[in-house]
């Protein structure tokens, strides 16, 4: 653009982004102009909300109509611009001296008249420069308009593979959460047939009271509470904590029984080794025990398993616990009777001594 054109006309009818004359003028809401590739590839990276360039407020992206009468303004702005370059040196042929005012298509160059009949160029096609002009700036607009509109589309379409991407993944997992929660299902129902079916499982305990120290050779039989040298085996101060196991082993087959626990405040239940009680040790750092153990601390209750020791986030059974031995498969299985749920089974493993039942009652 010229520096002699009227420099506050010229500045109106220019595009604030790419300073020159607007091409394919549009007009957004807030009143500011623009060239529509010039605010298309703006707003492409900008922002929800899309905002003016010149006074920044929000304006809403749509699909503009050209202004007009702001077209037609700046085409005689060209066109005046275009008469300065002519009378300009620039614009002069330096071998005719005269205006150069024809475009040759096939060279791409300005041509005066005596140039363009001249043997080298009388045979291309010639057309005067404004024309030329204005038929490669209306092919560039919509070439840049069609390549937006296709841009648009790919947009589009990318979103809808999105969304339907996202919606597979959603049902993908709702499917698979309904396979987990059908597999439970059929699992507690298994377990509940199990139950029915297999006999129930007659568990003896020697009810003679003893101490700590006592029971450790001959009985089956443990209390549990705070070491204390004055008690005696025949002290009325015992602990509140009374633990016991069975006579009987279990070297094979599928057994279950169950205890009731909904008056006790701190319990343990599961399966043993005979010989893992052993004098000043601990049950629970022992191999092979198989417990599932409920402790009250201040106001709330912990439920871990042991073999490994591990909490378990679950409510607190209030009333019976069962306890389902597969000797063959190696697991120990801990069930909420009242609410026929799973507490916990442990990862298969491979007994490699009899099991005796155990249990642990706390205060009452």
């Amino acid at each position: 653009m010229d520096s002699g054109f009227p420099h506050i006309l010229q500045k109106e009818l220019s595009c604030f982004i790419c300073l020159n004359f607007m091409m394919d003028p549009v007009t957004i809401s807030c009143g500011h102009s623009f060239c529509r590739p010039c605010v298309c590839l703006t707003w492409e990276e900008a922002q929800i909300p899309a905002r003016c360039p010149v006074c920044r407020e929000p304006s809403r992206r749509e699909d503009f109509k050209t202004n007009i009468h702001l077209k037609n303004l700046v085409s005689i702005a060209r066109q005046a611009s275009l008469q300065q370059f002519f009378d300009s040196e620039e614009g002069m042929c330096g071998t005719h001296k005269k205006m150069k005012k024809i475009f040759c298509e096939e060279n791409q160059s300005l041509l005066c008249v005596h140039c363009s009949d001249s043997p080298e160029h009388e045979a291309h096609r010639h057309r005067s420069i404004s024309v030329a002009a204005e038929d490669y700036r209306e092919e560039l607009v919509k070439k840049m308009r069609l390549l937006w509109e296709k841009i648009q589309e790919n947009k589009k379409n990318l979103n809808e593979e999105s969304r339907i991407i996202t919606q597979w993944m959603v049902n993908r997992s709702v499917r698979n959460l309904d396979i987990h929660q059908r597999a439970k299902k059929k699992f507690r129902t298994d377990c509940d047939w199990n139950i029915m079916f297999f006999p129930t499982v007659e568990i003896s305990f020697d009810n003679e009271i003893t101490n700590y120290v006592m029971l450790l050779g001959h009985v089956r039989r443990l209390m549990f509470g705070q070491d204390n040298q004055d008690t005696s085996p025949h002290s009325d101060d015992i602990s509140d904590y009374f633990a016991a196991w069975g006579d009987q082993n279990f070297t094979s087959g599928k057994h279950y029984w169950e205890l009731e626990v909904n008056d006790s405040w701190d319990w343990a239940l599961g399966v043993c080794k005979d010989s893992s009680i052993r004098k000043k040790g601990t049950l629970i750092g022992s191999e092979d025990i198989f417990l599932l153990l409920c402790m009250k601390e201040d106001n709330h209750y912990r439920i871990l398993t042991t073999s490994p020791m591990f909490p378990h986030y679950v409510e607190k059974p209030m009333s019976r616990v069962g306890v389902f031995l597969d000797f063959e498969n190696g697991s120990v299985s801990f069930v909420n009777v009242a609410k026929s749920s799973l507490i916990h089974c442990n990862v298969p493993t491979q007994f490699t001594s009899p099991l005796n039942p155990f249990f642990c009652l706390g205060p009452l």
